[in-house]
């Protein structure tokens, strides 16, 4: 039996999908896989006037898993050209292996906004033809805060409102990780969508340092934010009253990613495990 072998210098996936799509242009072709990052390079690359094209997806190896099948020339025509080319952009920007998923922003609510709203899909174009990081930065935030509901160009001041909003609504304080992204956080997503998305479509070697990641301890790590969570008046009135030892998430300081304070009702911030300062407690 002929077998023929390739290797992937980088991304895995885009070496597979295309392969399958190359193979399509001669015979018909079936890919089996278990990876939505397969059915999406799929159907952004994939030729309509091909021979058959067909993804299975779930563990094949597997007794009794249930099997996807897919059938891409299909699929193409009924999502459409336009919306296939952003694709991979929609599957970035809404949380893949490399970028974080947002709260209360799912994929099925993702592809259907961008099937429905002109603003998405020009904001969309503007960041794949984007080249400079700002334009990067502020086509982001606009579908950021899109998918947030909230008005075209608001920005993510859209987090104010909805914090504002649910403030004099909910009967219980206000998590913060339910709350869209800050500006800061929002510019960092951003350019990880931005590079994820350049790599599946199989263009541009950017440097992954320059697009939302830095090197710590050898690893590549994301860039979360450059700011501070909350102003510092803010911050200064989280305070927890745990009565063990802050060291598991009911601490509201620890889930908040603040180290416990002075204000805090039993451990004053100095006899936690959430805290590294010393304070004099007769001062």
């Amino acid at each position: 039996m002929y077998t023929n072998t390739k290797h992937a210098d980088a991304d895995a996936d885009v070496l597979i999908a295309l392969t399958a799509i190359e193979s399509a242009k001669t015979k018909a072709t079936v890919l089996l896989g278990e990876d939505t990052d397969l059915l999406v390079l799929l159907l952004h690359h994939a030729d309509v006037t091909s021979n058959s094209l067909i993804f299975k997806s779930g563990n094949v190896s597997k007794v009794n898993t249930h099997i996807k099948i897919w059938d891409i020339l299909k699929t193409k025509l009924l999502l459409g050209e336009e919306l296939c080319t952003f694709l991979p952009l929609i599957h970035a920007i809404s949380g893949c292996d490399t970028t974080s998923r947002m709260f209360g922003v799912s994929k099925a609510a993702t592809l259907k906004k961008f099937g429905e709203h002109d603003f998405l899909k020009t904001q969309a174009q503007l960041l794949y033809n984007a080249n400079a990081k700002d334009d990067v930065i502020s086509a982001g935030e606009n579908i950021i805060s899109s998918l947030y509901n909230g008005a075209p160009y608001e920005g993510l001041n859209v987090c104010y409102r909805k914090f504002a909003a649910r403030v004099l609504t909910n009967k219980t304080c206000v998590q913060i990780h339910t709350l869209p992204p800050t500006s800061n956080a929002a510019s960092f997503h951003s350019q990880r969508a931005y590079l994820q998305m350049k790599m599946w479509m199989n263009k541009d070697n950017l440097n992954p340092c320059e697009w939302g990641w830095k090197v710590a301890n050898g690893n590549l790590v994301p860039v979360k934010c450059t700011m501070d969570a909350a102003p510092s008046k803010l911050l200064n009135i989280i305070r927890c009253n745990c009565k063990t030892n802050c060291d598991t998430k009911r601490c509201t300081c620890r889930k908040n990613g603040l180290e416990c304070s002075v204000a805090c009702g039993e451990c004053k911030g100095t006899g936690c495990t959430n805290s590294s300062k010393t304070v004099d407690m007769d001062d």
